[in-house]
């Protein structure tokens, strides 16, 4: 008889076993309160890859909005600095004919103020001409061809990029 208990025992113990790795191989889907295997479900997979779909979604949104602030931020200093140009221009013309130091205070503060926020003066006197940056007004007789002798308006860059061309007085060679 003990032969007979051992075995049921054993047999009881296989089973329970045999139960309990079926607990470990089936859980509860929390998504319809079906069982499934170790593997999610199907439904369970698709909800997760829409949820990282639309966090990706929404993470390019606000990096797409981020960068269209930054170039509407740059766009608008850029207007601003063009039309403030032309009261620098107009500040270097008054110096001309009024030699007052606060006038010159007044612009020096001006341009490092442009020149802090990207503006460059772009340097074309005594250069070979470069229709890129520099627009021909006038041309004088010169020992050298198409080099630039005079600057009647300045040219700008704004941030590496042309702003404002130069408006020039470029040298022609003369045959003698």
């Amino acid at each position: 008889m003990k032969d007979k208990t051992n075995k049921d025992e054993e047999i009881k113990m296989e089973s329970n076993h045999e139960a309990q790795s079926d607990n470990e191989v089936t859980k509860e889907c929390s998504c319809e309160g079906h069982e499934s295997t170790k593997t999610e479900c199907v439904e369970c997979e698709e909800y997760k890859t829409k949820y990282l779909r639309a966090i990706a979604d929404y993470q390019n949104y606000e990096r797409r909005v981020h960068d269209q602030r930054i170039e509407w931020t740059k766009n608008a200093n850029k207007n601003l600095i063009l039309k403030l140009l032309s009261f620098l221009d107009d500040l270097e013309r008054a110096e001309i004919f009024i030699k007052d130091s606060n006038l010159m205070h007044v612009k020096e503060s001006f341009v490092k103020m442009l020149k802090n926020e990207g503006l460059e003066e772009m340097d074309v006197i005594n250069k070979q001409y470069d229709p890129y940056n520099s627009e021909v007004i006038d041309m004088q007789e010169g020992e050298e061809d198409n080099m630039v002798v005079a600057v009647a308006r300045k040219g700008y860059t704004y941030n590496g990029q042309l702003l404002r061309v130069a408006q020039v007085i470029v040298s022609k060679k003369v045959a003698k």
